[in-house]
């Protein structure tokens, strides 16, 4: 706790001469959050502010938009459709429209190898495997030296809980292409599965004709780690990291090496956010997002200690990439060990990029009444922020309810769809039987135009 408070004693007195924004804006990222604000309800508005967020160079606060986005607003899939599209410039449709394409096109140029393998990754996203199997069959039989149809085949055999058949046909495979790539690497795989077989040989061998292929050398670090040599296995795995930028695999195991050997904390941050901006649901033996909710507030917690006996008028640049994990420090903080003087960084944290801690710092200020704070609370009802415009209602109106009735009733017309949102919910929450009325009206008027909006309003005056 003593760190904590450290920390936190740090973070208030630079946060004050400190506007959190990202690292590099531009108005890209500008157009993004007003997109966001004034379409709220749409996952497309989420996940574009945090692909600017990402690349303007805050991928810690693209990460928290990313996971509140899916854990906190919209179905699983919806966001997976997103997510892919925006961030991966993936296309993929397995619409029935695209399914029946498909199916002409093989009428057609039923030699097409590229057709077939289209049309079982529709039947594979859909996991109609027994209308995938037939389709990857005839790709191998038109492309037998491709590896990747068996490898989708042997996916397919394995998730229908069929291991025998995946081994046998990567193994024929295999005995046929003894000097490919692919049979190196399924080899190593099966040497690898078995800690009492040596595979360094073999892995040896395959460097020798393939030196810069990512998986071999990460496979010689699994190697070298095993065998005790933590520096050798080092050494193979950032070289694989660096040969495999797009490889999750890579970049997520690779991070758990340097998190469960505890080599370097901010190293495996930095890793398993590769990983997860490559796949959402990367998982080693936890789940990338589960080991960046956790890592990033140690890291950072160390980080502001460290920093702590030469605080200036700023936060160091070492800490700027961490802000949101750094606020959530100071939060917590707050929360176990509140005192007066954390007023004001509740104020600026009601700014924050980050959805869930400006909701946290509300909250916790909205706990402690003080009639110094409270003509600032009321100023920023006024604020061209959204975010801390929004945040202010909800305290105003816990604080002073009839006095803000008023203020906060205005916002129910404004075009944004997160400025409705927070007048909505805050008039439920704390606007007393005014507010219920107010709502109430507003509701009848048939003028809430997004259908989300109308059906949450709806479910909670109902009760």
């Amino acid at each position: 706790m003593k760190a904590c408070l450290l920390a936190a004693a740090f973070f208030l007195a630079s946060i004050l001469c400190f506007s959190p924004s990202p690292l590099h804006a531009d108005d890209s990222l500008d157009a993004a959050r007003k997109e966001y604000a004034l379409h709220f309800f749409s996952v497309e508005a989420h996940v574009k502010l945090a692909k600017q967020q990402f690349e303007q160079g805050d991928r810690l606060q693209a990460f928290y938009t990313l996971e509140t986005a899916r854990r906190e607003h919209f179905e699983a899939k919806d966001f997976t459709t997103a997510f892919r599209r925006i961030f991966l410039n993936d296309r993929f449709d397995n619409s029935p429209e695209a399914e029946a394409a498909l199916k002409t096109q093989r009428e057609v140029s039923p030699a097409d190898a590229k057709t077939a393998e289209k049309l079982a990754d529709i039947y594979i996203s859909r996991k109609e495997w027994d209308k995938a199997i037939p389709l990857l069959e005839t790709a191998i039989k038109l492309q037998p030296d491709d590896f990747v149809q068996i490898a989708a085949l042997v996916r397919v055999y394995t998730a229908m809980n069929e291991s025998a058949k995946a081994d046998l046909r990567a193994q024929a495979w295999t005995k046929t292409h003894p000097q490919a790539l692919a049979t190196y690497q399924v080899r190593i795989s099966y040497l690898l599965a078995n800690e009492k077989l040596d595979a360094r040989p073999q892995v040896n061998e395959a460097l020798a004709k393939y030196p810069d292929d990512p998986t071999l050398h990460f496979d010689l670090g699994i190697v070298l780690e095993r065998a005790d040599d933590l520096a050798g296995a080092q050494r193979e795995f950032d070289t694989a990291v660096r040969l495999g930028p797009q490889t999750a695999q890579i970049q997520g195991w690779v991070a758990r090496f340097y998190f469960m050997r505890k080599i370097d904390m901010r190293h495996a941050l930095d890793l398993y956010l590769n990983a997860y901006f490559l796949d959402p649901e990367f998982y080693e033996t936890e789940y990338a997002e589960d080991r960046i909710r956790k890592l990033a507030p140690q890291v950072a917690e160390s980080l502001m200690a460290e920093s702590a006996e030469s605080q200036g008028p700023a936060l160091p640049p070492d800490l700027l990439p961490l802000l949101p994990a750094v606020e959530k420090v100071v939060l917590r903080t707050a929360e176990h060990d509140w005192n007066p003087s954390f007023d004001k960084g509740m104020l600026k944290i009601m700014g924050s990029q980050d959805e869930v801690n400006r909701a946290t710092a509300m909250t916790l200020l909205s706990e402690h009444p003080d009639a110094k704070t409270e003509k600032q609370v009321f100023q920023l009802l006024d604020d061209p922020d959204v975010f801390k415009r929004g945040m202010a209602g909800y305290v105003a109106l816990k604080w002073r309810s009839k006095r803000a009735i008023p203020i906060v009733r205005k916002w129910l017309d404004d075009p944004a769809e997160l400025v409705r949102f927070d007048a909505v919910s805050a008039l439920l929450e704390a606007g007393g039987p005014e507010g219920r009325k107010l709502l109430q009206e507003y509701a009848a008027s048939g003028k809430e135009q997004n259908a989300q909006l109308r059906a949450l309003l709806s479910e909670a005056l109902s009760k």
